[in-house]
This record gives structure tokens, sequence and C-alpha cells, in this order.
């Protein structure tokens, strides 16, 4: 009787085991793979509302990266409306800008 409860007691243990590890398997992701993350981690949300209006009215150079790694530079020449800034690449090229689709505003 002793060696039947603990064989059930293990199939038990397996079990839930097993199921825990398909539960956050698919529920879950902890970013585990080896994939490289990128060295520039996104600015908090705050922060690029701040530095997009300071580079707007004192009209500096800057690089912005985008969150698909996309970078240009150049200064923002017009405001839209709290989220979105036009990029003046150079004369003939202009970038609408939403802040939250960007990584990062960096000064040149």
């Amino acid at each position: 009787m002793q060696l039947r409860q603990q064989h059930l007691s293990n199939t038990f243990t397996k079990n839930i085991i097993n199921n825990t590890a398909k539960f956050i398997d698919r529920n879950f992701d902890f970013n585990m793979d080896s994939k490289s993350v990128s060295q520039i981690k996104q600015m908090p949300i705050k922060q690029l509302f701040i530095f997009a209006k300071q580079s707007f009215q004192k009209q500096y150079y800057i690089n912005v990266t985008m969150v698909n790694e996309e970078s240009m530079q150049g200064k923002l020449i017009k405001r839209i409306n709290a989220n979105k800034y036009i990029l003046e690449v150079n004369k003939n090229l202009f970038q609408i800008i939403d802040l939250k689709n960007l990584k990062s505003i960096n000064l040149i």
C-alpha cells in the first residue's frame, strides 16, 4: 500500500510540474531566449515629452531612435499636437515623429 501511494504521489507531482510549466510557456513571455538586446533602452514617455518640447523650442539638432531601431538626425520644426512633431532631416526630407513610437531623443 505504501509503495502504491508513493507512485501516485510522484505521478501527481510530475503532472503538476508539467502543467504549470506549460501554462507559463503559453501565457508569459520572459524573453529568456538568446536574442541580442539593444544597448539603448526606451526612455520614459514623460521624459520624451520634455526632451521633444525643449528640442522644438530651442531648435536643437537631435538624433531620434524609433522603437524599430530606425534612427534619424535633424531638428523639430513644427508641433502637430502633444504627441506628434515634424522632424526636418534635410531641406528635402521631413518625417512625422510620434513620441509613442520613439525609443530615445539625444542631442547631437
